[in-house]
């Protein structure tokens, strides 16, 4: 039974032509589609940058541009374009390939997708983009177009300052009027009611019926619209403003979470400022839409915003990705004051260095700038900028300098945040100007900083066990869940260990990812080696996880007449292993090889043994399987005949087993 990934697999590769695949790796360089997601920078031959995929501090994944391939040293993720893809924004194969081809262009036929093929969830989150596509393009449309828009909504754009170019870069839109207007007009263009509240565009009436015409209405009335892009510029949700005063309704209204859509995630902005962040090697992060709206009109076009949610450790590291430098700037308010000083210790924990310009009391970023200018709003930012010692001094001081209350109060509060940064030289600078601003002996500030360290320490310890405590809940008794054994190189090889890995399949496939066409012996390669005992001695693969990569392996070899580290890259269910086996973390140094004269052999000089090695490991896996399945009939036997003939067959496999590792050298009990 072929697994989820190889079926997909099995069903783009009959539906789409190999040609378009083959033309998106071409012409789809993967530094450069890794490079919309995450800073790269150059490493050698290859790129660096922070993964992605896991909580990274420092650079663990590596781009080879020559290789085609990606892989994080850290937690293990790797593959080709189209994983990256997969993995990145939670796409099927299939969508993958359907999302690269119109990024770059290439015609595909709507035919070749078969959505209806791929599983559940594929489906539904397909759905869901769809009708967030066609809701922007409908806001957009009813801003420009419709009455309501041309005689209310876009004038008050405009006298907020927002011009067309601006309105058509951000796709700035306006909702319906009646309560349904969206709905009918999504049900009018082929989308279900299921399908629009799945993209939390509709919402129920009344929560205790169903999801049906009826009972939704319109999530977005009355409002100017703002899409939310992922990085990579796909529609995730909206986020609606109001412009009547004589309401109860919120200023501010954002779509719901959904199966694409999740707040704390993502970051207003980003996909049309990434560029502008990594070039300018920084970043302003405002309150709101509008702020980033104007202020990228005015110039100041690295700018992002939190998309109304609490600022989250999984934005700050976004953020991360791109720089490590942010300006926020917040009103001077006491709302915009307490913003930035809970912003202010997760940008810290993720070592982000952080500035903060507080705006007088009755300005914001949008009226400071459109007021005065760019040229006057970068004055203010450099002229005002602090770092959050200086803001907590000035905040909780303010006029009384010397007021020993508020004194200790600002040097907890500061040193609440220096512990949470992770740099042990950060915390040094920043404890030592704590010290000096607030004349207080730096050995106090270091034990108060060491008390928030142990606390955090306590409730990360407190939160880990929870989680555990969760994961492990539907376990009753056996190993603890998640620990897995994991053999050294001997023990890793030998038939007689059981394991859930087949690791002779594993080292047999990376030795064919690596040699496939280099040349055995003067008649035939490696991998024409390797098949040829496959089929000779039926020690065809089995394993769940390798069995179908190499039929498919074999199979491209019979009809292309040529195997290579190429088609393992290109191909969907070994792009991963094929990424790990050729991402090489450490090389050799050259130091090592004039000192201990060429004593250590490589790979390249040693994959003919390796090929035979691999090959014998394996024959013993299936003499092993062979003589546990003789051992269960043994166990059933009812003649004596027959106990007879499967001894026999016993005493044959040992014999087998025996000259194979005589030939191999290995030892066994």
């Amino acid at each position: 039974m072929l697994s989820c990934l190889e079926a997909i697999h099995f069903i783009c590769s009959k539906l789409i032509p190999p040609e378009v695949i083959d033309k998106i790796f071409d012409v789809a360089p993967i530094e450069e589609v890794v490079g919309e997601y995450v800073t790269l920078k150059r490493a050698g031959a290859n790129f660096k940058g922070l993964c992605p995929f896991h909580d990274d501090k420092s650079p663990s994944m590596s781009v080879s541009p020559s290789k085609g391939i990606f892989k994080c040293f850290s937690c293990g993720e790797g593959g080709n374009i189209f994983q990256f893809i997969m993995q990145h924004e939670g796409l099927s194969y299939p969508l993958a390939i359907k999302f690269l081809a119109e990024k770059y262009n290439i015609e595909i036929d709507e035919g070749q997708i078969d959505v209806d093929e791929l599983k559940e969830e594929a489906r539904i989150k397909d759905g869901v983009y769809a009708c967030l596509e066609f809701a922007k393009n409908h806001f957009y449309e009813r801003l420009n177009s419709s009455q309501d828009g041309k005689v209310i909504y876009k004038p008050y754009l405009t006298e907020r300052g927002i011009n067309q170019q601006t309105i058509d870069h951000f796709y700035i839109g306006l909702s319906g009027t009646q309560r349904d207007h969206l709905l009918q007009e999504g049900i009018k263009n082929g989308y279900t009611s299921q399908q629009l509240f799945d993209a939390g565009l509709v919402k129920k009436i009344n929560d205790d019926q169903g999801i049906i015409e009826s009972n939704l209405r319109d999530t977005f009335l009355d409002r100017i619209v703002f899409p939310i892009f992922s990085v990579s510029g796909k529609v995730l949700g909206f986020g609606g403003r109001i412009i009547k005063k004589d309401t109860k309704a919120p200023k501010y209204l954002n779509s719901p979470e959904t199966v694409v859509y999740e707040k704390r995630k993502e970051l207003y902005g980003l996909n049309v400022c990434k560029q502008s962040i990594r070039k300018n090697d920084a970043v302003f992060l405002v309150e709101g839409y509008m702020d980033v709206v104007s202020l990228h009109q005015s110039g100041v076009d690295n700018v992002v915003a939190a998309s109304g949610t609490a600022f989250t450790e999984e934005q700050a590291r976004l953020i991360m990705r791109f720089t490590h430098q942010v300006t926020m700037l917040f009103d001077g308010d006491e709302a915009g004051v307490n913003a930035s000083l809970k912003h202010i210790q997760t940008l810290l924990s993720a070592d982000i260095n952080v500035q903060v310009v507080l705006f007088p009391p009755d300005e914001d970023p949008d009226s400071f700038i459109q007021k005065r200018g760019s040229a006057a709003f970068h004055e203010y930012v450099n002229d005002s900028a602090k770092n959050f010692v200086e803001l907590i001094q000035e905040v909780k001081l303010g006029k009384n300098p010397s007021d020993p209350i508020q004194k200790a109060e600002a040097a907890r509060l500061v040193a609440e945040n220096i512990a949470a940064l992770p740099d042990p030289l950060k915390r040094a600078a920043f404890i030592s100007e704590t010290s000096n601003k607030l004349d207080i002996p730096e050995r106090i500030i270091i034990e108060e900083v060491n008390k928030f360290r142990i606390n955090n320490r306590k409730q990360k310890d407190r939160e880990e066990r929870r989680v555990q405590k969760a994961n492990t809940s539907s376990f009753s008794d056996g190993p603890t869940p998640g620990f897995e054994y994991q053999p050294n190189y001997e023990t890793r090889n030998s038939p007689n260990i059981t394991d859930n890995k087949n690791y002779q399949e594993e080292e047999i496939l990376k030795t064919l990812i690596l040699h496939a066409d280099k040349e055995f012996n003067d008649k035939i390669t490696v991998a024409e080696f390797i098949f040829n005992e496959f089929e000779e001695e039926q020690i065809w693969p089995i394993s769940e996880e390798y069995s179908q990569i190499f039929k498919d392996a074999y199979a491209h070899l019979k009809e292309q007449k040529v195997l290579n580290e190429l088609y393992f890259i290109r191909n969907a269910t070994s792009s991963k292993i094929a990424a790990e086996v050729l991402s090489v973390r450490h090389n050799l140094s050259k130091g090592w090889e004039d000192n201990f004269e060429k004593f250590v052999k490589s790979d390249q000089e040693n994959y003919k043994s390796q090929v035979i090695e691999n090959l014998n490991y394996l024959k013993l896996k299936h003499i092993d399987l062979l003589m546990k399945e003789n051992q269960e009939k043994l166990k059933v036997a009812e003649t004596d005949e027959d106990i007879m003939i499967l001894q026999h067959v016993h005493d044959n496999l040992l014999k087998i087993r025996q000259k194979i590792t005589d030939q191999s050298g290995t030892v066994i009990s």
